[in-house]
């Protein structure tokens, strides 16, 4: 591993980003910039995009995922209809998952909430998802 690597991975994990994502840089509500982790995913004709907080106060999904959800869909061309959002919320002993719903109007995100995912097996389906887009990469 080069050095110019390894100094990637080191400011991933000091951000708290797992490093299956890639660190995106957003504006927060109070247009500071923060980073987030993103995972674009294609699985069974669905787009989910994956996001993670990692540790910056100011990047928290939960106040910000309206602002966020509309700087990715502008940035990357999404569709709205077409994508769900995805929330990884790492803790030592278990990652929670968080399914984001809102009702869009063009590419503005309003009332917008996130669901905790409690079934099994939709987490399980969340984590392999994530996981073959890593071994697909």
């Amino acid at each position: 591993m080069d050095k110019k690597h390894n100094n990637n991975r080191d400011n991933l994990m000091m951000k708290g980003i797992p490093l299956s994502f890639s660190p995106i840089q957003l504006h927060n509500r109070l247009n500071r910039a923060v980073w987030i982790g993103f995972k674009r995913v294609e699985q069974d004709g669905r787009t989910l995009v994956f996001l993670c907080s990692g540790v910056d106060s100011g990047a928290k999904l939960s106040k910000n995922f309206e602002t966020f959800a509309g700087q990715i869909v502008r940035e990357f061309g999404f569709v709205p209809a077409e994508v769900e959002f995805i929330e990884l919320r790492e803790k030592a002993e278990q990652s929670d998952w968080y399914r984001w719903h809102a009702q869009w109007v063009g590419s503005a995100p309003m009332e917008c909430r996130g669901d905790l995912v409690t079934s099994e097996s939709s987490r399980r389906y969340l984590a392999q998802a994530l996981e073959s887009s890593m071994a697909a990469a």
